[in-house]
């Protein structure tokens, strides 16, 4: 497997977890998620990200503030709603990764799941298949 490079292109991963603004980089989400767990931290807030690629396997737990500008939400096999999830209980989620206050502009996700309030969801779902 020579040249196949994980945990994101050359020069283009993640050297400060802790910045407010993220501008083409690749991102594994569970490892922004960490570094703010090791901040007693268990929330991602306050965070733009720009034209970046976004990897899980995760779920984004979209919560108020988080906003989505030409953003792709992944491959979803032509079907949409593989890529939400529904939470059985109205108060919490537990496993998701969850976002606050945050933007995502031009960017591309990949092996994401997304889950959060009604409103947001049907959003996803009303979107285009590919």
């Amino acid at each position: 497997m020579s040249g196949v490079v994980f945990g994101g292109r050359p020069g283009r991963i993640v050297t400060d977890p802790y910045a407010t603004e993220f501008n083409e980089l690749d991102i594994a989400i569970f490892d922004l998620y960490r570094a703010q767990l090791a901040k007693g931290q268990n929330i991602i807030r306050g965070r733009t990200f720009r034209n970046c690629h976004l990897e899980g396997p995760s779920v984004m737990l979209a919560r108020s503030g988080v906003t989505f500008d030409e953003t792709d939400f992944g491959p979803s096999g032509g079907d949409i709603a593989s890529l939400v999830l529904r939470p059985a209980s109205s108060t919490r989620v537990v496993g998701a990764i969850p976002f606050e206050d945050c933007a995502f502009i031009g960017c591309r996700f990949f092996s994401v799941g997304f889950t959060g309030p009604e409103v947001f969801l049907q959003q996803v779902l009303a979107l285009e298949t590919r």
